[in-house]
């Protein structure tokens, strides 16, 4: 267990992870790391079998620690019937059938991969009341250590609380080797954290919502983190690799330390996420979450410079202002970085930032404007200004004939 002692009013946050482990070849290590159990179930997909999880199974059949395994088609989405696979493949059935036995469960699940792999196994861990952990093979979000599964349902994407993983084995050579466009999604899910902890603080002050000052500062050090290296990722530094991976497991640990994704998830996250709730509802394969974050942040960024200019709300004024030298620290990062867009359509732009004032129970910027009547205005006019300096400005010899 890791814990430790707090000034804000819970007093101690505390969350069941035994181990992270964070190095070169850590896969290695995986047995030593789960010694203890003895019926390991592991996931992974076809990608994520290839880069760890054909080596993670080995070493635990050696060790006679392996169960069983499944690999799910790639790309495996963290949706019902992934879920619904894993659950179903998780017990084994005894060789002479007993109609008053019950399947046999895994004493442990262990999931390969990042994001969709793990939130599934997240899931069914929960469901099952069987402890999991995680071997990741990508710094591409910062759910490794969340208690939160944000999963598809259906035509809708649910955020559903859930367990913690026991332990977090992190192989940077694994990292290091992740497509690129997993790298930018790890960014993208944190330049966000800015805009969350915001949200929270304009929500502490106008709503009375429990908000912990430790918590936030460890949130913003992370991001900050992830934000000095992140220049270097392209050439896939390892010193870059390795701070983006503490850094986004260490948002992860405050997700969990305060019990809600609160500290990790703002108006950028809703905006994001409700992009890929309109792509699952017309049939189609969402984006890279942290890749759809990326760009909601951009909207939120805008959002809180108009408010700021125009606002004769003194207290939220001041508090926006903490935050630009951040906002333009990240502006000026896209030039570097050029995270993709995903949504370059007014219509859908404002659509998600419209339907993504409910996409869950949380106040943020986007409440406070509804509240006064501006929020579709906003949401028309940023549009212009976040594909003005994000997307052209970025992309210009890619679309010459772009004009705001």
């Amino acid at each position: 267990m890791m814990e430790f002692s707090c000034s804000c009013m819970q007093k101690h946050h505390s969350i069941p992870t035994e181990t992270i482990e964070v190095s070169e070849h850590a896969i290695g290590k995986v047995a030593e790391i789960l010694k203890g159990y003895h019926r390991i179930f592991l996931v992974a997909d076809e990608n994520t079998w290839k880069v760890a999880g054909k080596r993670a199974a080995e070493l635990l059949e050696a060790a006679g620690m392996l169960s069983h395994t499944l690999v799910l088609p790639s790309p495996a989405l963290p949706n019902a019937e992934s879920v619904g696979r894993v659950l179903m493949d998780a017990g084994r059935d005894r060789d002479v059938y007993d109609i008053c036995a019950f399947s046999r469960n895994p004493d442990y699940i262990l999931a390969v991969g990042s994001g969709s792999v793990n939130d599934t196994c997240r899931m069914v861990s929960y469901r099952l009341g069987i402890p999991y952990g995680v071997a990741g093979t990508a710094p591409s979000m910062d759910g490794y250590a969340s208690v939160v599964a944000p999963l598809l349902n259906g035509k809708k994407k649910i955020v559903y609380n859930c367990t913690i993983a026991r332990h977090i084995i992190i192989d940077l050579s694994v990292n290091r080797e992740a497509p690129y466009p997993l790298l930018l999604s790890g960014i993208g899910d944190m330049i966000g954290k800015y805009i969350a902890i915001l949200d929270w603080e304009i929500s502490r002050d106008r709503n009375g919502e429990y908000y912990c000052d430790t918590i936030a500062d460890m949130v913003l050090k992370a991001t900050d983190q992830c934000l000095d290296v992140a220049p270097s990722l392209e050439n896939r530094d390892m010193t870059a690799i390795r701070a983006t991976s503490e850094g986004l497991i260490l948002s992860g640990q405050c997700i969990a330390y305060c019990g809600s994704s609160r500290p990790a998830s703002g108006t950028e996250h809703m905006i994001g996420q409700t992009w890929e709730v309109m792509d699952v509802e017309e049939g189609k394969v969402p984006n890279l979450h942290g890749i759809e974050v990326g760009e909601g942040t951009f909207a939120a960024i805008e959002i809180f410079r108009k408010l700021y200019r125009e606002t004769a709300d003194a207290h939220v004024k001041g508090l926006i202002e903490k935050y630009l030298p951040h906002f333009d620290r990240i502006e000026a990062l896209q030039g570097t970085l050029k995270l993709p867009f995903t949504v370059t359509d007014r219509a859908r732009f404002v659509e998600g930032i419209l339907r993504g004032r409910t996409f869950r129970d949380r106040y943020t910027i986007l409440q406070y404007l509804f509240d006064e009547g501006k929020l579709e205005a906003y949401a028309e006019a940023v549009y212009d200004t976040v594909m003005d300096r994000y997307f052209y400005r970025t992309f210009r010899e890619q679309f010459p004939e772009w004009k705001a």
